[in-house]
């Protein structure tokens, strides 16, 4: 039975740089040809290593969409700050519409998505949605020392309301994305969040 257990992640010499050319030809096979293109061949010519290398560390192809998954969470996305809570949200979900509308980034998301078991892969798919959401709360906290949101709103709960419709019509792909679908998206939040008017006088 092949081990499940993620591969180490080192700080430093060779085997930094063998992770970090590994883990980036593994995203550019899967943002370039999906899952199909994703072999442990094609990665290790990619990479400039040996196939040997790969399965090393790599056990199966599912570790390597893990590896990818990680590599794109670690992708540096701009936190908007536009000033308000109805502004912050409406960039967020503009970006996140934009990423998934694009046909290789959905392949990413759709190929962690379909997997299933192996724990590296439920891992990295977890690390993946916990950095979105971890980077966003700062839109969460900031609207509540804004005083557009109570003390008590919970960022994760506020940003996964905001973007959860996204990923679910990109995953289905049954419906397109509009300029109203991101309207509404941000209006039911803020209204499920229990948003203040800030233009009213709050009791």
């Amino acid at each position: 039975m092949p081990d499940t257990k993620p591969p180490l992640r080192r700080t430093g010499g060779r085997s930094a740089r063998v992770q970090e050319a590994v883990e980036t030809a593994a995203l550019k096979l899967l943002l370039s040809g999906g899952r199909i293109g994703l072999t442990m061949r094609a990665v290790a010519q990619e990479a400039g290593v040996a196939e040997t290398t790969v399965y090393r560390r790599w056990p199966s192809t599912d570790h390597l969409v893990a590896a990818a998954l990680l590599r794109l969470a670690d992708a540096d996305n701009p936190i908007p700050d536009t000033g308000s809570l109805e502004g912050d949200l409406s960039e967020l979900l503009t970006q996140i519409v934009d990423l998934l509308s694009r046909p290789e980034v959905i392949r990413v998301v759709r190929s962690a998505a379909a997997l299933d078991g192996a724990t590296t892969v439920d891992e990295a798919r977890s690390t993946f949605f916990s950095n979105r959401f971890a980077a966003s709360s700062v839109i969460v906290e900031r609207a509540v020392d804004r005083r557009e949101l109570p003390s008590t709103a919970d960022p994760y709960r506020v940003i996964e309301a905001l973007v959860a419709p996204a990923y679910m019509r990109a995953l289905l792909g049954n419906r397109t994305f509009d300029d109203r679908f991101i309207a509404d998206s941000v209006a039911y939040t803020l209204a499920g969040a229990g948003a203040f008017d800030t233009e009213q006088p709050r009791p």
